[in-house]
C-alpha cells in the first residue's frame, strides 16, 4: 500500500480550518484547486455523525474524472476525520485519506492528511504510479490552497484562474 502525507500551519484558528475540512466536507471545489468542483453526495450513507456524509468530486484527473468520497470516521472534538474513495476502477483496491486538524495556540493550528492508495492487477501496476504521482503533485497545492482560503476568505490565486476570475 502506497502512503502520502502532507502537513501545513495555518495562521487561524483551528475552529476555523475545522470549519472548512470538516463541516464544510462538500464544498472543496470552492478552495482546492485539485478539484475544479464539488457537490454533497445524495447516495452517501448518513451512518457516521458528520454534517456531510460524501461529496461528489470532479477530479480534473483523466484516469478518474470523478470521484464519490464517503466519510467513514468523523470526530467533530478531535477535529479528524477519514474518507474514503467509491466507484473507483477495478484496478483500484484502496483509495482512503484521513485529515486532522490540531491546534498550536489560540491563532494558528497544523492542518495534516495521511492518504493510503492501492491497486492491483497490470493496469493497477501501470497506472498506480501516473495516479501517485498526480496526487503527490496536487497534494503539495492542497494544503497550499486551503491555508490562503482560511486565512485570506477567498480562494488562492491558483484556484482563482481555475475559475477565470483572476485578476492581474
Amino acid at each position: 500500500m502506497s502512503l502520502f502525507s502532507r502537513q501545513i500551519t495555518i495562521h487561524a484558528p483551528a475552529d476555523e480550518v475545522w470549519e472548512v475540512v470538516g463541516r464544510q466536507f462538500d464544498r472543496v471545489g470552492e478552495w482546492a484547486t485539485v478539484i475544479p468542483a464539488s457537490a454533497p453526495d445524495p447516495a452517501a450513507p448518513g451512518r457516521v455523525d458528520a454534517p456531510v456524509p460524501g461529496r461528489i468530486c470532479q477530479t480534473g484527473i483523466r484516469l478518474v474524472p470523478r470521484v464519490s468520497e464517503r466519510i467513514i470516521a468523523y470526530d467533530e472534538a478531535g477535529r479528524s476525520l477519514t474518507y474514503r474513495a467509491v466507484g473507483l476502477p477495478e484496478f483500484v483496491t484502496v483509495a482512503r485519506n484521513t485529515w486532522r486538524v490540531t491546534p498550536l495556540d489560540a491563532r494558528r493550528a497544523q492542518v495534516a492528511f495521511v492518504g493510503q492508495f492501492q491497486t492491483r492487477g497490470l493496469l493497477g501496476r501501470l497506472a498506480r504510479w501516473v495516479l501517485l504521482l498526480q496526487l503527490w503533485r496536487s497534494g503539495r497545492h492542497l494544503l497550499d490552497d486551503l491555508k490562503h482560503f482560511v486565512e485570506h476568505g477567498t480562494p488562492s490565486p491558483r484556484k482563482r484562474r481555475q475559475f477565470g476570475t483572476a485578476t492581474r
